[in-house]
C-alpha cells in the first residue's frame, strides 16, 4: 500500500497506526517485544516512516506550544477517537500557540572530551547516560524535536532514555545510529565504525541521506563493523561482554591477533606499542585489568612467546628466539 497525503483515507489510517505506536512506546510499561513489534511494523514499508515522523512532529510541535496549552498537550488520541477530532484538536493547539506568540526554544550543546586513560560517565538531562572512554570527544545537542550527538574519534556507550517524539541520533563519520531507547556501544577510531547493542533495537543509516533506507537494525547480541567510505557494512552476532568490558576496567580478547590486541592497548598507554612483524599474526585470548601500560605488556608476555623491548621511545613486541 503506497498512502500520500493525497490519499486521504490511506494516509489517514496509517497516522492512526502510528498514533497508536507513538501512544504506547510513551507508555512507561513499553517494553523490548513492544519495540521490537515497532520495529518490525517500520520495516513493512517506507510509508509507515514517514507516518511515524509525521506524528512525531506534530506531538513535538504541540508540546513545543508550551505550558499554556498543557490541557491539549495532554491529550493522547484513542482508537475510537475520531481523527478528524484528534488532528483538528491538534491544530487549533498549533494556532493558538501562534496565536499566543509563544515559542520555547531549549535547545543546549555540550562537548565532552576525556584524556589517554580516563574514563567519564556523563548524566544528560534528557535522563539518558554516556560513558565515554579515554583519549575520545563527541559533542551532545539536545532540542525538542532531536537529541544529537556528534562522535569525533571515540568510544562510548549508551544508555538512552525513552522518548519516542524525540529520537537519539550518533552520527559517526559516514554512518548515523538512530534509537529511541536502549543500551549500545559505538567506536569510531581511525576511519573504522562499529556498533555493539546490549539492549533495544538500534538503527543504522548512511549519515547525511535524506530519507535514506536502514543499512541495518541491530537487536541485542548484534553488532555492526564499517569502514569509513567504503560501501559494505558487516552485520553480526557481537560478543556484547567483550566491547564494553572497558567501562568495568578490563580488556577482553578472544583469538585476537597481537597487531590488533596492541592496537587497543595503544588507546590506554602513554608510550606507543609496536609489534614486530614476526609477532602480529600471535594469537591472544586473554582478560586484562586496564592498569598501567606496563603491567599490562607484562601480563602479555607471561603467556606469549614475545619478547619486550625499548626502543625509540616505544615498546617493542617480538617473537622470542627460541619460538621461532
Amino acid at each position: 500500500m503506497t498512502a500520500t497525503p493525497n490519499d486521504p483515507l490511506k494516509w489517514n489510517a496509517l497516522l492512526e497506526q502510528a498514533a497508536a505506536w507513538h501512544v504506547r512506546l510513551s507508555s512507561d510499561t513499553a517494553g523490548e517485544q513492544d519495540w521490537l513489534a515497532f520495529e518490525t511494523w517500520l520495516g513493512e514499508s517506507g510509508e509507515h516512516g514517514r507516518a511515524y515522523e509525521a506524528v512525531e512532529g506534530l506531538w513535538v510541535a504541540l508540546d513545543d506550544a508550551g505550558p499554556a496549552l498543557s490541557s491539549v498537550v495532554a491529550f493522547r488520541p484513542r482508537a475510537t477517537a475520531s481523527r478528524r477530532v484528534w488532528l483538528g484538536a491538534a491544530a487549533a493547539c498549533l494556532v493558538g500557540a501562534v496565536a499566543l506568540g509563544v515559542t520555547l526554544d531549549t535547545t543546549s550543546t555540550e562537548t565532552y572530551r576525556t584524556a589517554r586513560g580516563e574514563r567519564r560517565v556523563i548524566a544528560l538531562s534528557d535522563g539518558s547516560q554516556v560513558t565515554l572512554n579515554g583519549d575520545s570527544q563527541i559533542k551532545v545537542r539536545l532540542g525538542r524535536r532531536e537529541r544529537d550527538v556528534e562522535m569525533a574519534d571515540a568510544e562510548a556507550v549508551f544508555d538512552v532514555a525513552k522518548d519516542a517524539g524525540r529520537p537519539f541520533v550518533i552520527r559517526a563519520g559516514d554512518r548515523q545510529i538512530r534509537v529511541v531507547g536502549t543500551e549500545f556501544n559505538v567506536l569510531r577510531r581511525d576511519g573504522d565504525v562499529s556498533v555493539t547493542v546490549r539492549r533495544g533495537v538500534v538503527e543504522v543509516r548512511p549519515a547525511g541521506v535524506s530519507g535514506a533506507n536502514p543499512i541495518a537494525r541491530l537487536r541485542a547480541g548484534q553488532g555492526l563493523s564499517h569502514r569509513e567510505g567504503a560501501t559494505g557494512d558487516l552485520v553480526a552476532a557481537a560478543d556484547t561482554e567483550a566491547a564494553l568490558a572497558w567501562t568495568q576496567g578490563r580488556l577482553i580478547f578472544r583469538n585476537e591477533r597481537l597487531s590488533e590486541v596492541a592496537r587497543v592497548l595503544n588507546r590506554y598507554a602513554e608510550t606507543p606499542i609496536m609489534v614486530a612483524p614476526d609477532a602480529r599474526d600471535l594469537r591472544v585470548t586473554a582478560a586484562l585489568n586496564l592498569e598501567g601500560e606496563d603491567v599490562m605488556v607484562r601480563r602479555l608476555s607471561e603467556f606469549l612467546p614475545v619478547r619486550v623491548s625499548n626502543e625509540a621511545g616505544a615498546v617493542r613486541l617480538s617473537l622470542r628466539q627460541d619460538a621461532r
